[in-house]
């Protein structure tokens, strides 16, 4: 069974149509990255994946339930979307907004029982943020934030994480820590989306990357097949260098230096 799968998916705003038949299948337990240039479709295909959206044509399933047959709540306890940025209205605590993960399975006007507190501190603890739990949300670093998004994401016990460049605002500290926490949660078997501009992260991260161009797919498969000097070219136009990591062997993206006209 295939953690997320687009078969024959149309999709797109208003006249425009971003998405034409397009397929995708992602397997239970991988390191799933998608990168692509502004515009290439991103965040549409994750939002269809999450069913916030709904496709013009063809089917999107989650963990194999057709999202247009499962109703809002069940899609949440089977995949929890990660932003690239969370704005909160009130200066909630922190363990406030973690047990708002637990709504898909609290009934109108119930209260947070034992489980539902059990899985909030176990969340908090999984990411490093149980000692943030009294104060504000809005008093926390942008790091601390994204952790405990993160946390709220995972109180509702997901199959399937998707990310929604949800490092582009960490500086690289955070950035090492979070993905660090994604890795650690992948092993545990939990399917990981990764969207992200950053090539380098996702080369690093991902064990499977989706190239997007303009709705349609460019290449998928393993970082060294996907991040190439050719595809990068014809995508991004520009003219990378293209360098191997010295620990792991995957491919890693420099920019040329600007050079003085003569």
């Amino acid at each position: 069974m295939n953690a997320l799968e687009l078969r024959a998916v149309s999709f797109g705003y208003e006249q425009e149509e971003l998405f034409e038949s397009f397929c995708l299948e992602v397997r239970q337990g991988e390191f799933f990255g998608i990168i692509g240039p502004n515009g290439a479709g991103k965040s549409t295909l994750l939002r269809l994946g999450a069913g916030l959206l709904k496709p013009r044509k063809g089917k999107v399933a989650v963990l194999g339930h057709d999202l247009s047959r499962t109703q809002r709540r069940e899609i949440a306890r089977m995949a929890a979307v990660v932003p690239q940025e969370s704005f909160f209205a009130f200066d909630y605590a922190v363990e406030d907004v973690v047990m708002m993960g637990r709504n898909p399975f609290l009934g109108r006007l119930q209260q947070p029982g034992p489980t539902d507190r059990a899985r909030v501190n176990e969340a908090l603890e999984f990411v490093d943020a149980a000692g943030l739990r009294h104060k504000g949300i809005n008093e926390i670093s942008g790091g601390e934030k994204q952790r405990v998004v993160l946390a709220r994401a995972l109180a509702q016990e997901p199959e399937v994480l998707l990310l929604d460049e949800a490092t582009s605002h960490l500086d690289i500290s955070h950035q090492q820590s979070f993905v660090r926490i994604l890795g650690r949660l992948n092993r545990q078997g939990k399917t990981i989306v990764f969207l992200s501009h950053d090539l380098n992260l996702a080369a690093l991260a991902c064990s499977r990357i989706l190239l997007l161009h303009q709705g349609r797919e460019v290449a998928c498969d393993v970082p060294e097949r996907v991040i190439t000097r050719d595809l990068i070219r014809t995508v991004y136009g520009v003219d990378p260098i293209l360098l191997r990591h010295p620990e792991t062997g995957r491919p890693q993206v420099m920019m040329p230096g600007e050079k003085e006209p003569a």
